[in-house]
């Protein structure tokens, strides 16, 4: 039976084999696929270990004193919507909060019908995984072009030039640029004489043969992207490509903003020769066609939206941007959505103000509010997510959700955030639901449209999201999709957005494989189809504060003493965030029993530790302990730690407490100060720790 992964943007086309008990008896790339073309990785082939884990969680339960009891679907949603409407009877609807995990944006009726059940009930505090991971290209996307959905994609298979910026796709392929073996590909982008540049405080050794590694020092990003348009700008062989500013405004503001970090000035605090950095510039803007990815090791920082911004300058003034060879926009089988203003207004907390993303708070303000003395979070809905080991400043968070009045966690498993819930509530996975490959439309590089109907069914009790949180509705009496006369959600909600493009759920089913391939976009044109007038505003004005407070970061990582260690996060071969905690195949593998700290042996040496001692992490968020590994490849002054680990108490997936790791967002920070102002972003990389012996 066809279907396809919802692990990544990729969305790999997979045949899953049925036995003839109505079992998944095996799960194997899809060769016909038209795209991913046999292409899946093994964090993708082994999500039948989940489905199949007996760990999962195959029944409604309630904590009681001591742990949880197997209960009933008829006892636990009358509860929980009893106790929802006390809630918000005596509080109002701002003592309700809801978070969605990152599985959500890849399960097209449960997002829809999350976001249905928050306005329902008038929830405004909707917290989402994005703020830990991606955010910052949200609302860039938002304030430049209109939309959340909208991010011109690097043309690996035409252009000679590529920048990747704080990404390694050999261990976790390329967020928001859907690409089928991206290892693949940029090998064959190098095999046709293309020049690869990867910036990263980790020498990509595995990916030599693909291209260089520029080592800059951790959260500098915007520094040496801002440096590079400077350098094009006072270049007077190079310039900004005027053809391409006819229709622009806002370059002036720009220029301004970049002449304050030429390459001699940004040099030290990025850690990269000024020489280099110009070199670099040069290159880019030569080249026949240059395009840039910028990934989670950039959003995560302190300045991932500045970053991400500079990002699209860069390819603007370049002449790249809409570009064949550069950054280009897809064709989309799902248009992008577009959100009333009110979505995106600024808002003033008692921690800072901020300009959400989507409508979404900043997640390392969640500990606070619940906290909050005059108007706190009461009750919350976590949805397809584990914010106690996702979300900075864990173990503070971890105190918080055990003063809920309510917590509800839905999830394949009684993960660490389920361990402090009310009621555990199983949900069905994504081999047991119908679905459609929504959330990646518009970053595909070769783009399609795919639905899958669910491969099995359910095992036990599990029920999808969607009809959990409508029940719950109906228990209270509100509207929701019960109400609709059949079952066929995936049509009612997404039908009217895929009719705007020609195509439609029926469609779909009766199409060979499920699958229709989009016709390739050409390029030209899009700023002025977005532009008001038909002039692009280069540098709104809400982009100001992320302007203004460039200025003092730099002056701060300037002002930092030499032998210092900064702290990144690392991505693991062996885990998706603390999604495959429990996958026993993975788990006991070298590489995947625990998330050490990774230090240079230069480093180790001046602190005179050595590889397999415990050690003590801490700086003013926090404190953990954790085993040292040594890694050549590092920067000197920088360290490395994965994140998704710390189930010491997780009871509901023994194999994840029997190797439970350490939750490095212990050390990030919270409350005022911990985020972005725009876009919310929390910060969990480049982040000051001090190292020594246990």
């Amino acid at each position: 039976m066809k279907t396809f992964c919802r692990l990544c943007e990729v969305n790999c086309g997979l045949e899953a084999v049925v036995d003839e008990g109505g079992r998944l008896a095996d799960l194997r790339p899809d060769r016909a696929h038209p795209v991913t073309a046999g292409f899946a990785c093994h964090k993708g082939l082994l999500a039948r270990e989940i489905h199949h884990d007996p760990d999962r969680l195959d029944h409604p339960q309630r904590r009681i004193d001591g742990g949880f009891e197997r209960t009933s679907w008829d006892e636990a949603l009358p509860a929980i919507a009893s106790r929802l409407e006390r809630l918000l009877a005596e509080h109002g609807p701002r003592s309700v909060a809801l978070y969605m995990g990152n599985p959500s944006a890849f399960n097209a009726v449960g997002s829809m019908a999350t976001g249905l059940f928050a306005a329902s009930l008038g929830i405004e505090r909707l917290f989402n995984a994005g703020t830990q991971d991606c955010a910052n290209k949200f609302v860039i996307g938002e304030i430049l072009y209109g939309s959340a959905e909208i991010h011109p994609v690097a043309d690996l298979d035409h252009a000679q030039y590529v920048l990747l910026i704080g990404t390694n796709p050999r261990v976790s392929q390329l967020s928001f640029l859907s690409t089928p073996d991206p290892v693949g590909t940029l090998r064959a982008a190098r095999r046709r004489g293309a020049r690869l540049v990867f910036v990263n405080p980790l020498a990509l050794d595995d990916l030599a043969d693909v291209g260089e590694t520029v080592q800059i020092r951790p959260d500098t990003d915007a520094y040496l992207l801002a440096a590079m348009i400077h350098e094009i700008d006072r270049d007077p062989d190079l310039g900004f490509d005027e053809r391409a500013l006819r229709n622009v405004r806002g370059i002036d503001r720009l220029r301004a903003f970049v002449a304050r970090h030429p390459a001699e000035r940004v040099a030290a605090v990025v850690g990269t020769p000024a020489e280099r950095i110009r070199a670099m510039a040069r290159d880019f803007a030569r080249a026949e066609g240059a395009a840039i990815h910028v990934s989670t090791g950039v959003n995560m920082g302190r300045q991932g939206t500045l970053a991400y911004y500079l990002a699209q300058m860069l390819s603007l003034v370049t002449g790249n941007l809409d570009r064949r060879g550069g950054n280009v926009l897809p064709a989309r089988g799902v248009p992008p959505m577009t959100l009333p203003p009110e979505a995106s207004a600024p808002r003033l907390t008692r921690w800072g103000g901020y300009r959400p993303a989507r409508g979404t708070p900043p997640g390392s303000l969640l500990a606070d509010m619940i906290r909050d003395d005059d108007e706190p979070i009461r009750a919350l809905f976590v949805v397809a997510g584990n914010p106690v080991l996702s979300i900075g400043g864990g173990p503070k968070l971890e105190r918080a959700l055990a003063s809920l009045e309510l917590l509800v966690s839905i999830d394949y498993y009684r993960n660490a955030t389920g361990e402090l819930a009310h009621w555990a509530l199983p949900a069905t996975d994504w081999f047991e639901r119908e679905d459609l490959n929504y959330f990646v439309q518009g970053v595909q590089r070769r783009p399609y449209l795919q639905w899958t109907p669910a491969v099995v069914p359910a095992r036990g009790e599990r029920r999808p999201e969607a009809w959990i949180l409508s029940r719950v509705l109906q228990e209270m009496g509100r509207p929701s999709l019960l109400d609709l006369p059949g079952d066929d959600w995936l049509t009612t909600l997404w039908d009217g957005r895929l009719a705007e493009t020609g195509h439609s759920i029926d469609a779909l089913r009766r199409a060979e494989g499920n699958v229709v391939v989009l016709p390739e976009a050409t390029p030209g044109g899009f700023l002025e189809r977005i532009a008001p007038g038909g002039v692009f505003d280069a540098c709104p004005a809400a982009l100001d504060e992320t302007l203004d407070r460039a200025e003092p970061i730099f002056l701060e990582l300037a002002g930092e003493p030499s032998g210092g260690l900064k702290l990144i996060t690392r991505r693991t071969p062996w885990m998706l965030n603390s999604g495959f905690q429990n996958v026993k195949v993975l788990r006991e593998t070298k590489g995947g029993r625990t998330n050490p700290l990774f230090m240079n042996p230069r480093d180790a040496l001046e602190r005179g530790l050595v590889a397999g001692q415990s050690v003590v992490v801490r700086n003013e968020h926090g404190e953990l302990r954790a085993e040292l590994a040594l890694d050549e490849r590092l920067r000197e002054g920088v360290v490395a730690m994965s994140h998704g680990f710390g189930n010491r108490r997780t009871t509901g997936m023994p194999v994840a407490m029997a190797l439970p790791g350490v939750n490095v967002n212990a050390l990030s920070p919270t409350g005022e100060g911990s985020f972005d102002p725009v876009g919310g972003m929390g910060r969990l990389t480049g982040i000051r720790v001090e190292v020594e012996a246990a």
